[in-house]
């Protein structure tokens, strides 16, 4: 994976002046981010597939063929020289790879995304959640699904349509008509060593084409997903993508293998910010991603002739942009071409500025802020347990935990109870998380059921061992102290 931040595109109506000229800044309130809830406006990855594969089939295909056309190779885009580490690619969020089916009559090429990143959108932040599930130590007790996304939308394929219009004029043939490609997705992650047996893809959006993924794991593994979503690389895993057979004309089946990225600050997951005509004297932009921007280029990519298409714009000087920071221009300072129909789209070129401070927030907000809280497993170790029973005419034998660091955000106190047998040398409770600095993390009581029917349970609840504070030891004289109530 690159170790760059990405280069992604965003649409912003700037003002066509030297690089040294800086916009006018407005500090707005610190942005708040939330963590979204995952949406449920999703498909199965089969019924998705199919919907595709039926479409395709209606208008005559016959399936993808291969090679791939690489559009970013085989069309020239004139001056794109003069935008220092811009590339094609860097134009289009969708993969600029198409195949054309195997039927030329129809005039199907089909696309598919680039890559898949965590989504992020203004009002609703990331589009991540961590959920804790009640269940033994060691069990896998967190759930953490997420919403990937291509990134792209209705102006991409814009782009990519002129850009296959450029590559095909003078050949003949009919008119292009752009189709997702039909497959079926899976994922998969690199996650053997952090007990995360699967990653399950649990939906699939039929209009942006994102997918959810879904994956179990205990605590200490949630802890090293959550710090990894901050790295520069983030989480980095793949989505396969496999087409589905049309017809036997069809050419391409083999799979396709797309990277998926689990990482912060990456404007690729965001929305893409698409210049709109000002309707006052001004044009704006706000930053609305908690980290840092920094602008580099204002681009717009015209048709000059049919065939040709050109990269046009000026330098932003590297303009940085503080969250909620917002930038204005004079409408009359706008290059009016811009604006023209020949325009295919607008853009500005841009990175954001990973910040651990910044990170470390948005984590925060994600997680409730147990990220970086130390976390304790509890547990019962019963001292030569088949003696104690068969000394005591023990039944059964139970210990009682209340507790509000069950809970990574001590929502509530919890109680919780666990048996113990004769066979038990070591009963593992729960995990424990450590909110607090100071004070008694949980209580404890023990109830004993002798072979007569007899019940016995303390009438109060215990404190933790000042010496071993995660262990409750149960011996003959605690069971005798109960015994005796």
């Amino acid at each position: 994976m690159k170790r760059a931040l990405t280069v992604v595109l965003a649409i912003f109506c700037w003002t066509a002046v030297a690089a040294a000229q800086q916009p006018i800044r407005y500090k707005a309130e610190a942005l708040k981010v939330t963590p979204a809830l995952i949406r449920a406006e999703v498909i199965s990855v089969d019924q998705a597939g199919n919907n595709a594969r039926a479409d395709a089939a209606a208008k005559g295909a016959r399936g993808p063929t291969l090679p791939a056309l690489s559009l970013g190779d085989l069309v020239s885009v004139a001056q794109l020289d003069r935008f220092d580490g811009v590339r094609t690619q860097d134009l289009c969020r969708y993969s600029l790879q198409v195949y054309a089916d195997a039927n030329r009559d129809s005039g199907i090429y089909y696309y598919r995304p680039k890559k898949f990143v965590l989504r992020f959108d203004p009002d609703d932040g990331y589009y991540l959640s961590v959920d804790y599930k009640a269940g033994a130590a060691g069990a896998d007790n967190v759930l953490i699904q997420a919403r990937l996304t291509p990134g792209a939308g209705p102006t991409d394929r814009v782009v990519l349509e002129s850009l296959l219009e450029a590559y095909l004029h003078g050949r003949g043939g009919p008119e292009p008509v752009l189709m997702p490609l039909p497959a079926s997705y899976e994922a998969a992650f690199n996650l053997s060593d952090w007990n995360v047996d699967e990653v399950t893809i649990n939906g699939v959006d039929p209009d942006s084409g994102e997918i959810v993924l879904t994956l179990s794991a205990d605590v200490p593994t949630k802890e090293l997903v959550t710090s990894t979503l901050g790295n520069v690389n983030g989480l980095v895993g793949s989505v396969r993508l496999t087409p589905l057979v049309i017809s036997n004309a069809q050419t391409m089946t083999q799979a396709v293998d797309l990277q998926a990225e689990l990482r912060l600050a990456d404007l690729a997951g965001g929305p893409p910010l698409r210049w709109r005509s000002p309707t006052g004297s001004h044009a704006e932009f706000v930053n609305t991603w908690p980290f840092d921007l920094r602008l580099h280029y204002l681009a717009y990519l015209i048709t000059e002739s049919p065939g040709r298409v050109k990269l046009r714009g000026w330098r932003l000087g590297d303009t940085l942009l503080a969250p909620g920071d917002t930038a204005r221009t004079a409408k009359a300072d706008l290059n009016t071409e811009i604006g023209g129909n020949g325009v295919v789209t607008a853009l500005y070129l841009g990175s954001l500025v990973r910040d651990d401070d910044a990170v470390r927030r948005v984590v925060d907000e994600l997680t409730g802020g147990v990220g970086a809280l130390p976390v304790k497993e509890l547990t019962i170790d019963v001292i030569r347990a088949a003696d104690l029973f068969d000394q005591y005419g023990i039944y059964k034998l139970a210990v009682e935990v209340r507790s509000a660091h069950f809970d990574p955000e001590g929502r509530q106190v919890e109680s919780r109870t666990y048996q113990v047998d004769e066979s038990s040398e070591t009963v593992p409770a729960d995990s424990l998380y450590l909110w607090e600095d100071s004070g008694d993390t949980y209580q404890y009581r023990v109830g004993v059921v002798t072979i007569d029917g007899t019940v016995h349970s303390d009438s109060g609840w215990r404190l933790p061992s000042p010496v071993l504070p995660y262990t409750i030891t149960v011996g003959s004289k605690l069971i005798e102290e109960v015994l005796a109530e």
